[in-house]
């Protein structure tokens, strides 16, 4: 298996803190981007935590040939995080979204709680593989897309579901096939609730440097005045090892 990686952060051009965390493991070939809430306290703490619990987790596994079960890791850092924020921030409680996913021998195994994004560029086609849990959403599902043109315009940015709120957490867990030559893009939603897929399209096109990308994403966001945190994970696949497929 032959990938190249590359994970980046930045502010924007609105807010003053970022609230945004990204993990990346190119020996576990995991990948993970939390956005912490705003507007409530500890959000950037939140998203650090659960960065460094990743941290320690895919470190016991360099001693280990085992891989964590993702939605079974998840879980168990939604319940610290919920323990400690109840604890640090009882009256107003914090918390953040995360997309996490790992590539397991020719497949993407994604766990997946907010409005953080996967997507998958797949000869010439970028497909999103993660739904977003927001009020938006969810009454889009119920009544139609014709809801949206009703609904305040927060419900875009309004979760439904995050780390560190409560301890039973539904978990959206997804697989996806993988193919040499597909590029792979995990972002938090200052990047694409600010520029559209037929941007992030193109560049992913344009480029097959993850590096490279990544800057021009961010590029693209404050372009559009950058309204807020921007975190982009970009691994472009050029093999799968044949000797690893199930």
């Amino acid at each position: 298996m032959k990938i190249h990686s590359y994970g980046a952060t930045h502010s924007g051009q609105v807010r003053l803190a970022n609230e945004d965390a990204f993990f990346l493991s190119d020996v576990h070939h995991v990948y993970a981007v939390a956005d912490g809430i705003g507007g409530l306290p500890g959000g950037a703490q939140a998203s650090e935590r659960i960065v460094s619990l990743l941290q320690r987790a895919y470190q016991i596994l360099d001693k280990d040939p085992a891989r964590h079960d993702l939605g079974e890791l998840v879980r168990q850092i939604n319940q610290i995080i919920t323990k400690e924020v109840h604890i640090a921030h009882p009256e107003t409680g914090a918390g953040s979204t995360l997309t996490l996913a790992q590539i397991q021998r020719d497949e993407l195994h994604i766990a997946h709680v907010g409005d953080s994004a996967a997507y998958i560029y797949h000869q010439g086609h970028l497909e999103k593989l993660t739904t977003d849990h927001t009020m938006e959403e969810e009454l889009i599902r119920a009544h139609g897309a014709d809801a949206h043109s009703t609904m305040p315009p927060e419900y875009a940015h309004t979760l439904t579901r995050c780390i560190g709120q409560i301890n039973e957490l539904v978990i959206d867990l997804t697989q996806v096939q993988l193919a040499p030559q597909d590029k792979l893009l995990f972002c938090t939603d200052g990047l694409n609730k600010v520029i559209g897929d037929d941007v992030m399209e193109e560049i992913l096109e344009s480029n097959d440097c993850p590096q490279a990308i990544c800057q021009s994403m961010i590029n693209a966001a404050n372009a559009m005045l950058g309204p807020d945190n921007i975190t982009v994970i970009v691994a472009v696949i050029e093999a799968l090892d044949p000797a690893t497929k199930g």
